[in-house]
């Protein structure tokens, strides 16, 4: 089946990541992208937010897999995992940005790879339509001397965290036009848990670290020094367009049934709010 699964690379091994089957036990980083500055290791996703994001992703598989084999009431126990797991990410994520380090002091808020991040956002949503088996997120940068298992900054942990909830929204949606009844209830539930906490995420990111002025954001674009939330969250934005525009799609699908396009109406309404909330806080850097 198409189904997108986190895979958690559970080590750093001989200095390559080492990536480990969806719904390990002890996960890592879940990484394309931002390699290290000085060697191939890419750095770890605290655990903190890493064990329950891979614990969504293999529930929300496990559902999908019940689903697709016309065993609906099997899908029902995932379903309820997935939210106190994808609810465990989002607080994990809060910790990491109330002990954040402070800011080094070359003004480091200021977004100096956002282009990067958004290139990794679209691959994201590309590799959420092909048939794929495994899914990666993006992780930080490590320096050039470090020793040992490097562990990603807050700003990319938690990128970590948006990108979990758009998984979870996203194979939701794509849930809807095969369930009915309390099942698709269920499925709502899901759906509007992954979407009310990016909410509240984006709302304590803007208030931990405010945004910088976007000529600040556009001088400093092309620099690679400091990974900020300024530089992660117009990727935020970029999943939250793929996602509205696969809702959109299903409720203009003649073939699903009125009941169940009716449960994304509300969910539609929100992401669309917060897609106006984050363009607003972080416009996007027009590339060159």
């Amino acid at each position: 089946m198409n189904r997108r699964i986190t895979v958690p690379l559970l080590a750093l091994i001989a200095g390559l990541a080492v990536a480990a089957q969806a719904g390990a036990a002890q996960p890592g980083s879940h990484s394309p992208a931002a390699h290290s500055a000085g060697g191939d290791a890419p750095p770890l996703t605290p655990s903190v937010v890493g064990v329950p994001l891979a614990r969504a992703d293999k529930a929300m598989g496990n559902a999908a897999d019940a689903i697709e084999a016309g065993n609906g009431a099997q899908a029902m126990g995932p379903l309820r995992a997935s939210r106190r797991y994808m609810i465990r990410a989002y607080r994990g994520a809060k910790f990491l940005i109330a002990n954040m380090p402070p800011p080094p002091a070359d003004d480091a808020r200021a977004a100096r790879v956002t282009r990067k991040f958004k290139r990794l956002a679209r691959r994201a949503v590309r590799a959420s339509h092909g048939a794929v088996t495994a899914r990666r997120r993006i992780t930080a940068q490590a320096s050039d001397d470090a020793a040992g298992p490097v562990f990603a900054d807050a700003p990319t942990a938690v990128f970590s965290v948006f990108q979990g909830q758009y998984d979870a929204a996203t194979l939701a949606v794509g849930m809807v036009p095969d369930v009915r009844g309390k099942l698709l209830q269920r499925v709502q539930t899901t759906l509007n848990t992954a979407v009310v906490l990016r909410n509240r995420l984006v709302k304590i990111v803007a208030l931990a670290a405010p945004p910088v002025p976007a000529e600040d954001a556009r001088a400093a674009q092309d620099s690679e020094d400091v990974l900020t939330f300024d530089v992660v969250m117009p990727g935020v934005s970029i999943l939250l367009a793929d996602e509205i525009q696969q809702m959109q799609s299903t409720q203009q699908d003649t073939t699903v049934p009125a009941a169940s396009t009716a449960v994304l109406t509300n969910a539609l309404a929100a992401d669309n709010q917060i897609l106006n909330r984050v363009n607003t806080l972080w416009p996007p850097v027009v590339d060159d």
